[in-house]
């Protein structure tokens, strides 16, 4: 459940509080003023069971009426107030900027574009031809993809702050200034670029809250000297982007 899906909800009150008890919670409830639910507001977590709701598990012989029973959790996410990225993650280029479940192949390790015909559906590998250039440049598989983005998708659930840096190569060029560096939403023009721009733009996401939790396309700007700002303004505009778009349906 998110937080923000949390809503005050009044709790039955024993019948020794009163009816002034219950008409008070009720008017307290009643009020707009009540602050939304926010994660740090947690100091402790607990669960409540009523045997009388579930007639498998209610016990009227014993004294009390409870019954043994057990709560079954896939996983508890906490929650931190963790500014800046706490981990940055290279991954490939190839990965589109939407993937659907459809298109994660596990028993094949591929990442796979569906394409219905009358014989049925058939899958292909994602930019077949681009990532066939890809691969005589960098040696990477398909396979190597695949593994790339199932990365990305333990970093996103880990619990810890992110920017995920998809990449399509490096090189040995020299240093540029940060005008010859563009970083994108999308995967657009994506070409390799030098290892000393991306230990720049590294260190930068570490030091700004805009890098938090994005993930970005890095490649080489067509026209050097175009004044874009620095590596720290164009993770603001990246940031800015983000929360004016509405999340992709997965």
């Amino acid at each position: 459940l998110e937080f923000s899906d949390f809503r005050p909800r009044m709790r039955p009150l024993a019948r020794e509080e009163g009816e002034d008890a219950q008409r008070e919670m009720r008017r307290t409830l009643g009020r707009s003023d009540i602050p939304a639910f926010t994660g740090r507001d947690i100091r402790q977590l607990g669960f409540r069971y009523r045997g009388k709701n579930n007639p498998f598990s209610w016990s009227g012989a014993s004294n009390s009426g409870w019954s043994n029973f057990y709560l079954a959790l896939d996983y508890i996410k906490v929650y931190r107030s963790q500014p800046e990225p706490e981990f940055v993650y290279l991954s490939d280029a190839r990965i589109p900027p939407v993937v659907n479940d459809v298109m994660v192949k596990h028993d094949l390790h591929r990442l796979v574009t569906t394409s219905s015909s009358d014989s049925g559906t058939s899958y292909s590998i994602i930019d077949e031809e681009r990532a066939k250039k890809a691969n005589e440049a960098m040696g990477r598989s398909e396979e190597e993809t695949y593994f790339k983005y199932m990365g990305e998708e333990m970093i996103k659930k880990s619990g810890l702050s992110y920017t995920i840096i998809r990449v399509a190569g490096y090189n040995a060029d020299l240093g540029t200034d940060s005008s010859a560096v563009r970083l994108q939403k999308m995967n657009k023009d994506i070409t390799a670029i030098s290892r000393i721009d991306l230990a720049q733009v590294i260190s930068s996401a570490l030091l700004t809250p805009n890098a938090c939790n994005l993930v970005l396309y890095m490649t080489k700007a067509k026209q050097r000297g175009v004044l874009d700002g620095d590596i720290w303004q164009k993770f603001a505009r990246l940031r800015l982007e983000n929360e004016n778009e509405p999340a992709p349906f997965q």
